[in-house]
Parts: C-alpha cells; structure tokens; sequence
C-alpha cells in the first residue's frame, strides 16, 4: 500500500483533521496528543494547525519506540 499523501498547498501547516487522516486516527486521538504535548502545535488566534517538521518529527519518535 503506498503511503497517503497530505494535501500539496503553499503552507506547512496542517489542521488537526488533516492529521488525523494522514495517521489514522481519530480526532479525539490526535487532540489528545496534542493536549499532552507528543504532538506541538501552533496556535493562530483559536485555531491549532501542526507544522509539518513537528508531525515528521511525532513519526519519528514513534518509529525510534520513544517520545522525543
């Protein structure tokens, strides 16, 4: 199976539900590792987008078997 494809736009920033998509999960899920920190977001006003460096790096501290 060859791996999704985020979205080709102009930012690096992801919302959460795009996250979500490209890693499988819930919603809740991602939320909750963003809220305990696993995953860093960037908050503009009250919306929360995740920088595409931070979700690599979410990725590859689960593929290392540790948090960063």
């Amino acid at each position: 199976m060859a791996p999704q494809q985020l979205p080709t736009n102009a930012s690096p920033f992801r919302t959460v539900e795009e996250v979500a998509h490209y890693l499988r999960l819930s919603l809740r899920q991602v939320r909750r590792l963003t809220a305990d920190g696993q995953i860093q977001v960037t908050r503009f006003g009250r919306s929360v987008r995740v920088h595409q460096r931070d979700l690599d790096a979410y990725i590859g501290s689960q593929l290392r078997g540790g948090d960063l």
